[in-house]
């Protein structure tokens, strides 16, 4: 031990170290399964990330052809009837046209 602590004899004193020594051992083998622990779940959580990456591409990949298909669907109901479409453009444009024209006359009223 490096001090000497005068109330203590040399006995206490050698023991006191010995237990400081064992203290900092263990605080390193602490230290070194942290560090593992560490290591492992950064690991892990890198397999997971990449396994929902995988997933959520896969789905991506599916929801765009389910979305394509009904875009073809759609347009060839279009060309074989196109007035509902023009209809449903038109009432979209009104119900657009009432909604903003309401936002703007309640400002006006305060």
């Amino acid at each position: 031990m490096a001090y000497d602590l005068p109330f203590l004899d040399h006995s206490s004193q050698r023991r006191l170290g010995r237990q400081v020594s064992s203290l900092a051992r263990d605080a390193s083998h602490i230290t070194d399964l942290l560090g593992r622990f560490t290591a492992n779940a950064s690991r892990d959580a890198q397999h997971y990330g990449h396994d929902l990456a995988d997933e959520a591409w896969h789905q991506g990949a599916v929801a765009v052809k389910a979305v394509g298909k009904q875009a073809v669907r759609a347009g060839r109901a279009v060309g074989r009837d196109p007035m509902p479409a023009v209809i449903a453009v038109a009432g979209l444009a009104c119900l657009i046209t009432l909604v903003t024209a309401s936002g703007r006359t309640s400002r006006h009223r305060r």
